[in-house]
C-alpha cells in the first residue's frame, strides 16, 4: 500500500496536465514486448538507408556453411543475415550458430505501421520448432492483445496470451498487461503508468519489481529501481545532458551497499567506469574505454586497485561511404602477472552491407492465414483462465488448512482417474500383469497437493481390476522420490511401467553431473519387494559410471567410462563383476539412492 501512495504522489507531482496525449508508438515501444525492441534495435546502429546486412566471422566455432567466405586468407563464416524496411526496422533475419539455424520474419499493417506478426523457426540437431506472435491493436492502434504460439509437426497450441488494459485519465495513462499460460493460469499483472515525461514500470514477477524513467531527449531512462532481486534494495541511476550514464549506487536496508561511476572526456570517445568494493568506498577496478570518431569501441583494459592490470581489447575498423564498418579485427593482448603480452589477431568479422536505391522497393511478404485457435484464445481463454485461478486459489486455502485428503481413500471404481484425490496431480499411468492371474494390474503416480511447485511427497498406487471395477490394493511414497529432489532437472520422476510382472520406476535428475535410477519391485512373500536396480551418473565429456543390481540373483555390475569429446573417444577404464546376495528390501522401506553397494576394488561406495 505504501508503495502505490508514493507512486500516486510521484504521478500526480510530475504532471497537473489535462488528458494525457502521449503517441500509441511511445507506448507500444516501452511495454516491454521482445518483438517490438527486436524489430527495431538496429535502427540507431546503422547509418543510410539499409536494404540488408550479411555479416560474418572467422570464428571456428561457429557454425560451417555453403555460406562460408575466404577474405585475406581466413574463413568467414555467415552469422547472420537481415533485411530492414525503409523505416530501418527488419523484415527478415537468418541467425547461423552452432547449435543450429533460426529465422525469423516480420509482418506489418502498412497504414498503421505496427506489428502484426512474428514467426521465428528454429533448425537444431535435435529437431524443429516454430513459434508466432500475433499482436492486435485498439482504435488509438495501442497494443489491446499479444498472443504467442508453437507449432509442433501439425499442432499448434498456445504458449502464452496477454491482454493489455488501458485505463485514461487527466493525469496518466495506465496499461494493465494480464498474462494467461499455457496452463491457462494467470500471472500477476504488470502495470505501466505513463504521463507527460515519466514512466512506472509495476512487475511482480521482475527482478526489478518498480521502475521509475524519465524521458531524457525523448527516450525513457530509468533513474530509481526498487526491491531490484532482493526486498528493500533501491538503486538510483543519474545522467548527464546527453544521456549518458554518469552513477549506478545500490542501497540496501543497511546503507549503501554498491557503486559505479562513469567518467568521459569531451567528445566521448573516451570513458571510465569505475567500479567500487561491495559497500561503495573505495575503487576496486576502472574500466578503460576508447572509441572512434563513429562511436564503435577501439581500445578495452580493466586497471585493478591493487595496481595489476587486466588484459587489452583493441579494435580496427575499414568503414563504407556511409560511415557504417564493412571490416572489423579483433585483437588481443594478454596480461600475465602484470605484464602485457604480445598483440595477437584473434577474429575478423566483415559486413556485406546493401542499400536502397530511389527505385528499391522493400520486401514485404503476404500476411499468413491466422491460425483457427486465435479466435478461440480470444473468446474463450479469459473465462478458462478465471475458472482455473478460482481453482488454485481455493486449493492454496486448502494447502495452508491442511484440510485436504494426504492419501487416497476411493476403494473401488470404473477408472484409474476417479481415484485422484482433490487438489492431487495424477503424474502417470502404466498398465499390465502383476501375478498369475488373468485380471489387469495398473500403477499409478500422484504428487501431492503444493503451492508454486514447492517440494512435495509423490505416491505410487497400485490397482486390481476386479468384476470390471478397479480396486485399491497398496499405496506408498517410499519408493517415489519428492517433487523437487531432481536438482536442477526438477521433478525426479521420470516414468513408471510394468514389465516381467514387475513395477519398474525411472528417476533422473542432477545439474551437470548427472544421475539416473531404475527400481524393479515384485510380490513375492506377500509383500512387495525390490528385485534389483541400475544406477547411471557422471558427467558429459567427462565420465560415466553404470551399475546394475540384480538383488534375486545376487549379481552386480559395475563400469566406469571416460569421454572426451573434442576427439569422440570413450574409453572404459574400470569394471567388475561380483555376486552378493541380501534379502530382498520391502518396497515400504526403499528410498531411491540411499542404498549402499560396495565393490572390492572400487574406491567410493555406489548408491542406489
Amino acid at each position: 500500500m505504501k508503495i502505490f501512495l508514493q507512486l500516486a504522489l510521484f504521478l500526480v507531482s510530475a504532471t497537473m496536465c489535462s488528458q494525457q496525449n502521449i503517441p500509441s508508438k511511445q507506448i507500444n515501444e516501452n511495454l516491454d514486448i521482445g518483438a517490438f525492441s527486436e524489430s527495431s534495435e538496429d535502427k540507431n546502429l546503422l547509418k543510410g538507408n539499409v536494404f540488408s546486412v550479411k555479416s560474418y566471422t572467422s570464428d571456428s566455432n561457429q557454425k560451417k556453411s555453403k555460406d562460408d567466405k575466404v577474405f585475406e586468407g581466413k574463413t568467414l563464416h555467415l552469422t547472420n543475415h537481415i533485411i530492414y524496411r525503409k523505416d530501418g526496422r527488419r523484415s527478415f533475419r537468418k541467425e547461423v550458430s552452432v547449435s543450429g539455424v533460426s529465422t525469423s520474419k516480420y509482418y506489418y499493417n502498412e497504414s498503421s505501421g505496427n506489428l502484426v506478426l512474428k514467426e521465428s523457426q528454429y533448425d537444431r540437431e535435435y529437431g524443429k520448432s516454430q513459434y508466432s506472435s500475433w499482436y492486435f491493436y485498439d482504435q488509438n492502434q495501442i497494443i489491446s492483445e499479444e498472443i504467442n504460439l508453437e507449432k509442433n509437426e501439425d499442432k499448434i497450441s498456445l504458449s502464452n496470451y496477454t491482454k493489455y488494459k488501458v485505463e485514461d485519465s487527466a493525469s496518466q495513462k495506465k496499461i494493465i498487461a494480464s498474462q494467461i499460460g499455457s496452463d491457462s493460469l494467470s500471472d500477476p499483472d504488470k502495470i505501466y503508468i505513463f504521463n507527460q515525461k515519466n514512466l512506472v514500470k509495476i512487475s511482480p514477477l521482475y527482478q526489478s519489481k518498480v521502475q521509475k524513467l524519465s524521458l531524457l531527449n525523448d527516450i525513457y531512462k530509468v533513474y530509481e529501481i526498487e526491491d531490484y532481486v532482493v526486498e528493500g534494495r533501491k538503486v538510483y541511476f543519474k545522467y548527464d545532458k546527453k544521456g549518458n550514464l554518469i552513477s549506478e549506487i545500490w542501497y540496501n536496508q543497511k546503507g549503501l551497499e554498491n557503486k559505479t561511476e562513469f567518467t568521459y572526456n569531451n567528445d566521448y570517445t573516451e570513458t571510465i567506469e569505475s567500479h567500487y568494493h561491495l559497500l561503495g568506498t573505495e575503487i576496486a577496478s576502472k574500466n578503460y574505454k576508447k572509441f572512434d570518431q563513429h562511436g564503435n569501441i577501439t581500445f578495452d583494459q580493466t586497471k585493478y586497485y591493487d595496481g595489476s592490470v587486466g588484459s587489452i581489447e583493441e579494435f580496427e575498423y575499414q568503414y563504407d561511404k556511409e560511415g557504417n564498418w564493412i571490416v572489423k579485427k579483433r585483437f588481443y593482448s594478454e596480461a600475465n602477472n602484470g605484464i602485457i603480452g604480445k598483440k595477437k589477431l584473434t577474429t575478423v568479422e566483415t559486413r556485406e552491407i546493401e542499400y536502397y536505391t530511389k527505385d528499391s522497393q522493400q520486401k514485404s511478404d503476404e500476411l499468413p492465414k491466422m491460425p483457427e485457435i486465435i479466435n478461440e484464445i480470444r473468446q474463450n481463454l479469459s473465462k478458462i483462465a478465471k475458472e482455473n485461478d478460482s481453482y488454485l486459489n481455493e486449493k492454496k486455502r486448502a494447502i495452508e488448512t491442511n484440510s485436504y485428503d494426504e492419501e487416497i481413500t476411493v476403494k473401488e471404481s470404473e477408472e484409474i482417474k476417479n481415484f485422484t484425490p482433490k487438489y492431487w496431480e495424477l503424474k502417470e499411468i502404466a498398465y499390465g500383469n502383476l501375478d498369475e492371474d488373468e485380471n489387469e494390474e495398473a500403477v499409478a503416480v500422484y504428487e501431492m497437493p503444493n503451492i508454486d511447485r514447492e517440494d512435495a511427497e509423490q505416491i505410487l498406487a497400485i490397482y486390481k481390476k476386479q468384476n470390471e471395477k478397479w480396486k485399491i490394493i497398496h499405496q506408498t511414497s517410499s519408493p517415489i522420490l519428492s517433487s523437487q529432489s531432481g536438482g536442477m532437472m526438477g521433478n525426479p520422476f521420470s516414468g513408471i511401467s510394468i514389465a516381467k510382472k514387475s513395477i519398474v520406476i525411472d528417476h533422473f535428475g542432477g545439474s551437470r553431473d548427472k544421475w539416473e535410477y531404475t527400481h524393479r519391485y515384485r510380490f513375492q512373500n506377500g509383500d512387495w519387494c525390490l528385485i534389483g536396480a541400475s544406477a547411471n551418473f557422471g558427467a558429459p565429456c567427462d565420465y560415466w559410471v553404470k551399475f546394475d543390481y540384480n538383488i534375486s540373483t545376487g549379481d552386480a555390475t559395475y563400469q566406469k567410462t571416460v569421454e572426451n569429446c573434442e576427439n569422440g573417444e570413450k574409453k572404459v577404464i574400470q569394471s567388475q563383476k561380483i555376486n552378493k546376495k541380501i534379502a530382498p528390501p520391502k518396497m515400504d522401506n526403499v528410498t531411491p539412492g540411499d542404498s549402499a553397494f560396495k565393490f572390492p576394488n572400487v574406491k567410493n561406495e555406489i548408491y542406489y
